[in-house]
């Protein structure tokens, strides 16, 4: 057994930080490239166009889902247990999985297409090719891997390149005035760059390659049976993050969508932030729970402390700047963008303290209550689309998604009994942001 110690937590915390560095690196360098490329795309393409083009991409994540199986957490869950299957298992039965899963899921969205938008041949591309990604997400076992070994740079090393040369190729498209149908291609060339150099970095770093993975029947059903609530929740999770895009097109029109699309560019680009603190600290979690559950406990309200600290930050940080954010990014054609923004930053604490909570209740093994909650906040978040965008349309939708991640993320975990332990922690969050010495804490040995 691993004894964590004081001194052990000290080091691991920050090897942790230091990991979650090279992701924030990471999405930093394409906040930044943002900036030159994708506002250039925006004033390019105009609002009605954006909007489009962004459609095309929203589409097949209706099936994300699906093609990742809810198989993320619960595989490094998996390989930090080093339980009875070898890794070379693990990550073969994850990869075939995946793979299966995302051909049936383009092979559904080419179909689905075909029916829907039959009229329109260049859309119906442009899906096709946005949609690759469900097909070469398989590949993202790696990154997987990477992060169960607290090695996020590595991932973060492939998927740089693979950006880099993407973002030149839409560089190329927009100083010689390509077609939207162009533009779209590039999701394709970037996910494609993506996988590739994640097998290469794989097979010279770990020492290992990709041909020595086996899959297992066995396994394969077990991660099923583990990752099927997962994988629903995430489905509704999309329906509450993305299905007020589709609802905008058809309740309101592609100018609402393209504002109501600039503003999202701006509030979720932070997401990232949660994500990484969270998965980069997991492994120790893990480690903690097995042998310290009042360790554990601390390790995750200092943690849930940390995520709540930033994402209130942020959304102060983004109320007083939006407006010069917008005018000067977006220009005048987005007027009105910044309203839509200002409310919908204030998603980010529950999106933040959600993230965090997520892993307490894969590590409880309680995943149907992330299904149950994910599903109540779906529905919330159609139901008052419907009664909003008609009326306040971009506006409305901000205020539906901050209503609804409220409810999935925070206010449910008090009427669930089993989950009300997190709503306390959270609760106790929000108090521990006054006292600044929480994030000293976190790396004070002894503590």
């Amino acid at each position: 057994m691993i004894e964590l110690s004081p001194q052990k937590l000290s080091t691991t915390a920050r090897k942790a930080l230091a990991n979650a560095g090279w992701v924030f690196f990471d999405r930093i360098f394409r906040i930044a490239t943002a900036l030159l490329v994708g506002v250039w795309s925006a004033r390019y393409l105009g609002p009605s166009q954006f909007g489009l083009l962004n459609f095309a991409n929203v589409f097949p994540t209706v099936l994300t889902s699906l093609a990742g199986l809810g198989l993320a957490n619960i595989l490094i869950t998996e390989i930090v247990r080093k339980g009875e299957y070898a890794e070379n298992q693990l990550l073969g039965t994850a990869f075939i999985l995946r793979l299966m899963a995302g051909s049936v899921s383009l092979f559904i969205i080419a179909v689905a297409i075909r029916l829907l938008y039959s009229d329109q041949p260049v859309l119906q591309a442009m899906i096709l090719f946005t949609s690759s990604v469900l097909v070469c997400q398989s590949v993202d076992v790696i990154d997987l891997h990477f992060q169960s070994r607290v090695k996020s740079r590595l991932s973060v090393v492939a998927k740089s390149i693979a950006f880099v040369l993407s973002t030149l190729l839409r560089v190329y498209f927009l100083a010689n005035h390509f077609s939207l149908l162009a533009f779209s291609s590039v999701v394709f060339v970037e996910a494609a760059f993506s996988a590739l150099i994640l097998v290469l970095i794989y097979n010279r770093e770990e020492g290992q390659h990709v041909l020595q993975w086996r899959f297992n029947r066995v396994l394969a059903a077990r991660l099923l049976k583990l990752a099927w609530p997962i994988m629903i929740a995430d489905f509704f999770i999309f329906l509450y993050m993305r299905s007020d895009q589709y609802m905008l097109k058809e309740l309101a029109s592609d100018l609402e969508l393209g504002k109501y699309t600039a503003a999202l560019r701006l509030s979720e680009v932070w997401y990232f932030i949660a994500t990484a603190l969270t998965s980069s600290f997991y492994p120790t979690i893990v480690k903690l729970k097995t042998q310290d559950e009042e360790a554990f406990q601390r390790a995750f309200r200092k943690l849930l402390g940390l995520l709540t600290f930033i994402s209130l930050a942020i959304s102060v940080f983004i109320s007083f700047s939006a407006p010069f954010l917008v005018q000067l990014l977006y220009g005048q054609q987005y007027a009105g963008a910044d309203q839509i923004l200002i409310i919908h930053i204030w998603s980010s604490v529950f999106v933040f303290t959600g993230v965090g909570s997520s892993y307490w209740f894969i590590l409880h093994g309680q995943q149907r209550i992330v299904l149950l909650k994910t599903i109540g906040g779906a529905l919330v978040n159609i139901l008052l689309n419907i009664a909003l965008i008609p009326g306040y349309g971009a506006v409305g939708s901000s205020v539906a998604t901050l209503l609804a991640y409220m409810m999935s993320s925070y206010l449910m975990n008090y009427f669930i009994k089993e989950a009300r332990p997190v709503f306390y922690i959270q609760s106790l969050a929000f108090v521990d942001i006054f006292k600044l010495n929480f994030i000293r804490s976190l790396l004070k040995p002894g503590q």
